[in-house]
């Protein structure tokens, strides 16, 4: 998915990519962009593109199929383009320095009650100006998560994914928006396949999981999963796995001789300051005092 920018954008500066994340069903940069062109392009991915900061005042020139888009770009300006389309040269009128796009890959729209909808990657609608608050505010969480990674930052991503999904199918597909899946009374996982799938976290805690492989040990669709899980457990199934994946980052404090980064490695954060930031924030203390107190008591 990370091809994507590489190819479309490059003249753009990189600031933030999920290239290294394991995120399946959804990928994200924040880029740099001068003024100049943008040169033409014909995307494989459903891409959204939004202003996130800007210098001095720009204008966005776009076009595809005979459809001209002159847009002011300033901060939270937001883009959707279809898979598959042919757009021309984009120009920009000033520089830009920080700019989100997100990238979604024709297999994400096929999970589940999303591929119910009939709404490919492709249906998405040409347009500019996109002001849904729904949108807006999952492309800040998506942006929050590049720039503060968490231990279950794939599944959280995965979650957010098919909520965006449905969002664009509902308001901004091509025939002019598609009804939501028929609703489904969430219900709980049964003790049974609850069982399967905590014992399936537990025995994976130092793995990158996927809502996509617990809904498969549930036997039941992930967009279903992800509601029964929270209904069943009062939490999402990336808090959960969060909480879990802290949970032994404590006893690897208290009683192994893991070094901290070796610890945040085992607990799938990306570095050991994302590691030391998520385990302050849940606890109060850093892992290093936390430590230091577990073993003095």
């Amino acid at each position: 998915m990370e091809g994507h920018g590489v190819a479309k954008f490059r003249d753009a500066g990189l600031l933030a990519t999920s290239a290294d994340r394991p995120w399946t069903m959804i990928a994200a940069e924040i880029r740099s962009h001068g003024a100049g062109e943008i040169a033409a392009f014909t995307p494989q991915n459903a891409e959204i593109t939004q202003i996130l900061r800007d210098d001095r005042p720009a204008v966005s020139s776009r076009a595809s199929g005979g459809v001209r888009q002159d847009v002011e770009a300033t901060p939270g300006t937001t883009w959707l383009c279809p898979a598959g389309i042919r757009e021309e040269a984009t120009r920009l009128s000033a520089a830009i320095p920080r700019v989100l796009h997100v990238y979604i890959p024709p297999h994400s729209f096929l999970f589940g009650e999303v591929a119910t909808l009939g709404f490919r990657a492709q249906d998405l609608r040409y347009q500019a100006r996109v002001e849904s608050p729904r949108i807006q505010a999952l492309l800040r969480m998506i942006e929050l998560e590049l720039g503060r990674e968490g231990s279950a930052g794939g599944l959280r991503m995965d979650g957010l994914a098919l909520e965006l999904i449905a969002a664009l199918a509902e308001d901004h597909a091509e025939d002019g928006g598609r009804a939501p899946p028929t609703p489904r009374i969430p219900g709980t996982l049964d003790r049974r396949r609850l069982d399967r799938v905590l014992a399936f976290i537990n025995d994976n805690l130092e793995q990158d999981l996927s809502l996509a492989a617990m809904a498969e040990v549930a036997c039941v669709s992930v967009f279903h999963f992800a509601r029964v899980f929270q209904q069943t457990m009062g939490a999402t199934p990336h808090a959960y796995l969060s909480q879990r994946r802290l949970d032994l980052a404590r006893r690897q404090l208290a009683d192994g001789a893991e070094s901290l980064a070796e610890i945040a490695l085992a607990c799938r954060f990306s570095s050991q300051a994302n590691f030391t930031r998520a385990f302050s924030l849940a606890t109060g203390v850093s892992p290093g005092r936390y430590r230091q107190a577990v073993r003095g008591r």
